[in-house]
């Protein structure tokens, strides 16, 4: 294989281009001492990157707003530390109150939630009924991925189902920085945060003497939530918006057995997201109103324009 014949192999721009980002993004975890051990699964991209064909780069061309969410998203724990004294911790919890507190009798059904799950968990339903609520809110971590690549790989021979991956990735992209500019400028303590510190807003003092384990039931979310990027980016709620912005677009499929099983799945989100103490009911709505506006404003759009 000749010199000209290995360049266009494996140093095509992309592949460059992936790489940097990838060791580049791994430098500044470790410069600013943030660097975790999910982090590291991020070099997979290399080789993968090197390896790949004209397949790939569509790939990653394709799924790089998926790709740039996730890098961003997770840079926000540099952020966090400047948004402590603007976090909103008592009038969430009031107007939730107001709202729904008459589902658990006038507290919050977050919190009544909590209670509720802590103390059947020495029981076998508690028990189940746990893991199936952490199954449930972190299915939107491979439901989402799933979703997109079905689409974009029946994409390359279906033109409809192309529009169709082009519809979601638009409007997925157009929530995830809504989401993140809305975290920034309204940071909004999640209930487990008052379930552990009451109305007491967020200092540095207090986050490293959080004990998830006293906030919230399962082991799986404790851990996530420990090591998550940011805490205070309870509005929208992500968990909210996913499965409703999934079932509009599925809307367009006109496929009764999809959007009945989206239907049960934005339902047990919901259930699932409050019991496990994480987001208010206000948060899962301003979620699916973000949602909304993010599919009326690409996803449809798409569509008319396609016909």
């Amino acid at each position: 294989m000749s010199s000209n014949q290995l360049t266009q192999r494996f140093l095509q721009p992309w592949q460059m281009a992936v790489s940097a980002t990838v060791c580049a993004y791994i430098a500044l975890c470790v410069a600013t001492g943030t660097l975790k051990l999910h982090h590291w699964f991020l070099l997979i991209a290399v080789p993968a990157a090197a390896l790949a064909q004209e397949r790939g780069r569509k790939f990653f061309r394709d799924f790089w707003p998926l790709f740039a969410f996730w890098l961003v998203y997770d840079r926000l724990r540099l952020i966090q530390p400047f948004l402590l004294d603007r976090v909103a911790v008592r009038w969430p919890y009031e107007v939730e109150r107001w709202a729904f507190g008459w589902i658990a009798g006038g507290d919050t059904p977050a919190h009544a939630g909590r209670e509720w799950l802590g103390a059947h968990l020495h029981t076998f339903a508690g028990s189940s009924m746990s893991f199936f609520l952490q199954f449930i809110y972190f299915s939107h971590l491979f439901v989402l991925p799933m979703m997109l690549y079905y689409f974009w790989h029946r994409g390359h021979s279906r033109p409809n189902d192309r529009l169709q991956f082009i519809n979601h990735i638009r409007s997925f992209t157009a929530l995830h920085f809504t989401g993140m500019f809305v975290y920034v400028v309204l940071p909004v303590a999640p209930p487990w945060w008052v379930s552990l510190h009451h109305f007491a807003r967020p200092t540095t003092e207090l986050i490293a003497q959080t004990k998830m384990t006293e906030a919230m039931d399962g082991a799986m979310v404790q851990g996530v939530i420990q090591s998550a990027a940011v805490w205070f980016a309870a509005v929208p709620s992500l968990h909210g918006a996913y499965p409703m912005l999934m079932l509009l677009l599925a809307l367009k499929i006109r496929n009764r057995f999809v959007t009945a099983a989206l239907i049960l799945y934005t339902a047990a989100m919901f259930a699932s997201t409050v019991l496990l103490n994480q987001h208010y009911i206000i948060d899962l709505v301003a979620g699916a109103i973000l949602a909304i506006v993010c599919y009326l404003a690409f996803g449809r759009k798409t569509f008319e324009t396609a016909r």
